[in-house]
């Protein structure tokens, strides 16, 4: 439904987007599955807690608080293309990007840690993650802590095998031509200055490079600790006071399994098999 001009004068050009979008059911199609991505990062959120706590100078704390974050900023992103704010949502999805990285160079480190003595790498995550928590870091790049990340020995293989700093650096450089404007057409503007199916197209590669980055999130975090995706089977029957399946330890949460099977031939179609030859775990 067009609105005519007596409407046109009484909503902002962000309020018109909006209502040109719901219209537009190819649109809708893919902000869907941005929030099956939201939603996601919800069950995520649940099934962490408890298992995400980093030790840093022997004080403990938590990632809830990050999980919580991408999330919101999930759902920023979904309403940002409800507007037709391509910008803002592109912008978005580099610090969402960002979040999701740096809350792997934590697990990265607590990991490390756990299996060598300190190195003079692990110490210097160290500082910064004591600046982190003390609101203080102001001077860690993400090329930084995508290395920190790559050059950890539980997922280097990995790393090298798919390729996956070259397709995160193709999705950095697409990201930043929105964040620094490098070009007319990284703006927000009106719904009505793209040709036919040109805002679905954007829309839908942005809901790509953010189902890529999730799932790369993913995988290596599973490599770094599998026990964050194990399913609550284990330790529900242990609360339970009860004897636990036979390797239930190493079943997977079924919306992480299912995660998987819909996105990780993103990074290679045999990708389930290498993470269960690597991790134990069943998928």
């Amino acid at each position: 439904m067009q609105m005519d001009n007596s409407n046109l004068s009484d909503i902002s050009m962000w309020q018109y987007n909006q209502h040109e979008i719901k219209q537009n059911k190819d649109i809708h199609k893919a902000i869907k599955g941005l929030r099956e991505i939201e939603y996601f990062l919800k069950e995520f959120g649940c099934l962490s807690f408890g298992r995400d706590f980093i030790v840093c100078e022997e004080k403990p704390f938590t990632l809830q608080g990050l999980i919580t974050s991408l999330e919101f900023t999930a759902g920023s992103i979904i309403s940002c293309c409800e507007s037709g704010c391509l910008a803002d949502a592109n912008t978005l999805l580099r610090k969402y990007k960002d979040d999701l990285f740096f809350y792997l160079y934590l697990v990265a480190y607590d990991s490390d840690c756990k299996i060598a003595e300190p190195s003079k790498r692990t110490r210097k995550m160290e500082k910064n993650i004591q600046r982190w928590l003390r609101n203080e870091l102001g001077d860690l790049g993400i090329g930084q802590i995508l290395k920190e990340i790559g050059t950890s020995p539980q997922v280097t293989e990995a790393v090298m095998k798919y390729h996956l700093q070259k397709y995160l650096e193709k999705i950095r450089d697409r990201l930043n031509n929105y964040v620094h404007g490098n070009g007319i057409a990284y703006y927000n503007r009106s719904v009505n200055s793209y040709k036919e199916s040109v805002l679905e197209k954007h829309i839908s590669n942005l809901l790509l490079d953010m189902r890529f980055v999730t799932v790369t999130f993913l995988f290596l975090l599973t490599m770094f600790n599998p026990a964050f995706i194990m399913s609550t089977d284990y330790v529900d029957c242990l609360d339970c006071s009860m004897t636990p399946p036979e390797d239930s330890q190493y079943w997977v949460a079924p919306f992480i399994t299912e995660f998987f099977q819909k996105n990780l031939d993103l990074i290679d179609k045999n990708g389930i098999a290498y993470l269960s030859e690597k991790t134990n775990m069943q998928f």
